[in-house]
């Protein structure tokens, strides 16, 4: 007599593929949103606010499937942490740039070190965002983006938070605003020099 019914094990085989099925979809998903998010950040630093509108609906279609998957399948949760991150480094800067708005965790509906994280890459981004206006001239947009980055760095580091990578990518946005801070100096320097040779 067999110790395990086969018709249990034939159970459990359907069970565990059924899951791996739904966690190759969950991850393939993961990967979309990730991809999405990143087709808002460039279209918003081109200023094709069309693609962006258009990338950014696709991007939370994608995300509510998501969550809704992991009220079920909370194990994972692992796989979706990215593009959290991801999304929220994407809302923030669409807010930023069209609302002159930060969200908050609460508003974009995820947890705080997702939201850090974002926040800390949304400092890079606006650093990348900073520079095409400076080619283009626009040397106030380059300050304000520096009076807000440092804003949030120094909020940041009130949180004197001891997670290792929330602290590194703290010092990611320390390393942003001196590199902004660098590029607002020459681009200023230069043109003042450029203006004494006329």
């Amino acid at each position: 007599m067999a110790l395990l019914d086969s018709s249990y094990i034939s159970k459990l085989r359907e069970h565990f593929r059924a899951l791996e099925d739904k966690k190759d979809l969950f991850k393939q998903t993961a990967i979309k949103v990730n991809r999405r998010s990143k087709e808002v950040i460039y279209a918003l630093i081109r200023d094709d606010w069309a693609r962006a509108e258009e990338a950014r609906k696709e991007m939370h279609e994608l995300l509510n499937w998501l969550r809704n998957e992991l009220k079920d399948e909370p194990r994972f949760i692992g796989m979706a942490l990215t593009s959290f991150q991801e999304y929220a480094e994407a809302e923030i800067l669409y807010s930023y740039l069209k609302f002159k708005k930060i969200p908050t965790h609460e508003d974009l509906q995820i947890d705080e070190d997702c939201y850090i994280q974002g926040l800390a890459d949304f400092c890079g981004e606006l650093l990348r965002k900073s520079v095409e206006e400076m080619i283009k001239g626009n040397i106030d947009f380059a300050k304000e983006s520096k009076n807000a980055i440092e804003e949030i760095y120094l909020s940041l580091l009130s949180l004197e938070l001891k997670n290792f990578e929330l602290r590194k990518k703290i010092d990611y946005v320390g390393n942003v605003l001196n590199r902004l801070t660098d590029y607002i100096f020459q681009k200023t320097t230069f043109s003042n020099i450029s203006q004494r040779e006329k």
